[in-house]
């Protein structure tokens, strides 16, 4: 397939002469604020679940169902989001996409039931499907192509504090006003970050005419992608590496450390947030390494080798000291920093002018890993439960429960490494996406 001039996502054509780099980075991070907002509604199921499981009086298949349903919309809206934000633009899309994660936590906060509580999440993983897909568009559309790879990474970043935010910190505020009080309040502040965006974000000059110049080649480009078996294999690895902060630091890390130290969920919560910590600063680490050794595919193997390997230590986690756990998750995030670069293979796989459908195409292979194995998880834990109740009637599991649900994660990374051999190398076109 042809690429069209003016068309790619990188947009070397798109001039930004003109625009000093403080306006750029300022309507940068407005859109990167929003993103990190909604990572930190995505994560914060993480810290309330137990109050979850005994307000809704479920088990931990259900919660897992209850938490992966803002996957759900995310997923299914990926390739929409990329088509809309190159028709509309990043304003009102961030604006709308930032309402509707209120509504949806709205919903969440003040619902009775578990049904209700399931849509509050669909709202919001629909909310924020556009998140990502809008930092990227300002990426490209506001900065010259040789700094894509490093506004990505800061992009990345931002995620990553949010899940930080969402550890202890949402964890003391859930204690202090309970978790439908604390969900009240993250309600109030998307409005602030609906409003921050609505008056201060703004789409590029050319946007309308670059919309219009790639709007023919749309059905002919999704099309390639869905018969393109490298992009699918880059998505479902992407997936699989994707676990440790999906499965585990999103949702059923924090109950985990919990029973395995006898800890409240603001301890559990400061040792889980370690993970986002380590992927923060090793997914720049990762494109360094992939420089240093000249090859994609030898940092994304070792990348999930390593990991796995740590996460095999994680599930027995409690033979160690608190502070080992730790360094520990802080290792399992840093190494799974490659997981990143899943998307670079996808790119370069693919042609120039629908990298932005390519982006969106991927990102809904990577997260299907949360549609599927949050409740997989918790299944596994209901099916090695022995009966245990609290006072409360919430479930106890035991740690042998415990290890067969996390040793699920090391399994399915060392899956990864193994399909990773049949990806072929694609670092000689991959300047556009690391440098």
């Amino acid at each position: 397939m042809k690429n069209v001039e003016g068309s790619s996502p990188e947009i070397a054509t798109v001039s930004v002469s003109g625009i000093s780099q403080h306006q750029k980075w300022f309507i940068w991070g407005v859109a990167a604020l929003f993103y990190l907002y909604e990572t930190f509604l995505r994560v914060s199921p993480s810290v309330m679940a137990n109050d979850l499981m005994r307000d809704f009086g479920v088990n931990s298949t259900a919660l897992g169902v209850l938490s992966s349903c803002y996957y759900y919309a995310y997923v299914i809206l990926q390739i929409p989001c990329g088509i809309i934000v190159d028709k509309l633009g990043i304003r009102i899309i961030v604006t709308c996409s930032a309402l509707l994660c209120v509504i949806g936590t709205l919903l969440f906060a003040s619902s009775e039931s578990i049904l209700l509580a399931q849509l509050g999440r669909f709202l919001i993983g629909a909310g924020s499907a556009c998140a990502f897909i809008s930092c990227l568009k300002v990426t490209v559309e506001w900065f010259n192509p040789m700094q894509f790879a490093l506004v990505a990474g800061l992009t990345n970043m931002m995620g990553t504090l949010g899940g930080v935010c969402a550890g202890q910190p949402l964890a003391v505020f859930v204690n202090q006003l309970g978790w439908r009080d604390a969900s009240f309040k993250l309600a109030l502040i998307g409005v602030g970050v609906a409003l921050i965006a609505w008056f201060f974000l703004k789409n590029h000059p050319n946007h309308a005419h670059t919309a219009n110049q790639r709007s023919h080649s749309l059905k002919e480009g999704c099309a390639y992608l869905v018969r393109n078996k490298q992009v699918w294999l880059a998505g479902f690895v992407g997936g699989l590496m994707y676990l440790p902060i999906s499965a585990f630091a999103e949702l059923w890390g924090v109950p985990f450390l919990m029973h395995a130290y006898g800890v409240n969920n603001e301890i559990a919560s400061s040792a889980s947030v370690m993970i986002f910590i380590g992927t923060a600063v090793g997914s720049p680490f990762a494109a360094f390494l992939v420089n240093r050794f000249r090859s994609i595919m030898f940092v994304m193997r070792y990348s999930a080798l390593a990991s796995g390997l740590i996460f095999i230590m994680i599930a027995y986690t409690a033979i160690f000291p608190l502070y080992i756990a730790y360094i520990m998750m802080f290792l399992a995030g840093f190494f799974i920093g490659g997981q990143v670069l899943c998307f670079t293979i996808a790119q370069n796989n693919s042609s120039a002018d629908i990298s932005g459908a390519t982006i969106g195409f991927t990102n809904a292979l990577v997260m299907m890993s949360g549609v599927l194995f949050q409740p997989f998880l918790g299944s596994i834990l209901d099916f090695f439960w022995d009966g245990s109740l609290s006072e409360a009637g919430v479930h106890l599991y035991s740690a042998h429960a415990y290890q067969m649900s996390i040793l699920t994660i090391p399994v399915s990374l060392l899956v990864s490494f193994v399909v990773l051999a049949f990806i072929k190398e694609t670092y000689q076109t991959k300047e556009k996406a690391i440098l």
